[in-house]
């Protein structure tokens, strides 16, 4: 058991507010990898892109 000498707070009732709550960062690191397969593979980054509906806009 940890002794911090002095009480602690932990506020258990707001929502969840950690960096991967959305799974964002775990989507983000799928696509990244997906990428780097088809370029190992040959695949053009900018014909996949296109396949798959992604543009620069969003």
């Amino acid at each position: 058991m940890l002794k911090l000498g002095q009480p602690v707070a932990v506020d258990v009732m707001q929502p969840l507010q950690a960096y991967d709550a959305g799974g964002r960062a775990r989507a983000a690191a799928g696509i990244v990898q997906a990428l780097a397969q088809a370029k190992e593979a040959g695949v053009d980054a900018d014909t996949a892109m296109k396949l798959v509906g992604w543009n620069a806009e969003g």
